[in-house]
């Protein structure tokens, strides 16, 4: 069984003004480097076996953070890469219509799917472990759909995970 602990990277200079970040790297802002240091914190005390992080550098950057306090390096996949969101990338946008995204944003069913391969990387990877995974708002939540036996659709109507919020599941 593998204990995991999902979060989020911390607070990005992009998050501020509500930009699509997508797989751009993003920036940790003054905010976003305190959360990354409070989430370390918070965990010092927990046991943290693995530390696995997308490889986009606002996640990687708060990983460092809690993988420093556990003497861990954390490892950066690709799996757990934000949505790609296409040609909404770098805009501004408020509401997005996701039963009618343009063909270039990464779809709904596609997501699921990838939360899907990230959930085998880490049985495949780090069976019976206590990991903290950290990623993204959007791809979040199709990790949490998934791992609740939901739809992909359904992960639609979940809330954005806030900035290094953290959700506990046993695999």
């Amino acid at each position: 069984m593998i204990e995991l602990i999902l979060s989020r990277h911390g607070e990005t200079l992009e998050n501020q003004q509500h930009i699509l970040q997508g797989q751009l790297p993003g920036t940790l802002s003054p905010l976003g480097k305190a959360q990354a240091e409070n989430l370390a914190e918070i965990l010092k005390d927990e046991r943290l076996d693995a530390v696995v992080s997308s490889d986009l550098a606002r996640s990687y950057e708060t990983a460092l953070a809690v993988a420093k306090r556990h003497g861990l390096t954390p490892h950066q996949t690709p799996l757990l890469r934000e949505m790609d969101w296409g040609v909404y990338t770098g805009q501004r946008l408020d509401d997005v219509d996701w039963l009618n995204l343009p063909p270039s944003v990464e779809s709904v069913e596609a997501l699921y799917q990838r939360a899907t391969d990230f959930i085998r990387y880490l049985q495949d990877n780090f069976p019976d472990r206590r990991i903290i995974a950290i990623g993204h708002g959007a791809f979040n939540r199709a990790i949490i759909t998934y791992l609740e036996g939901k739809k992909a659709i359904e992960m639609i109507d979940l809330p954005i995970m806030e900035n290094t919020t953290r959700v506990y599941f046993k695999i």
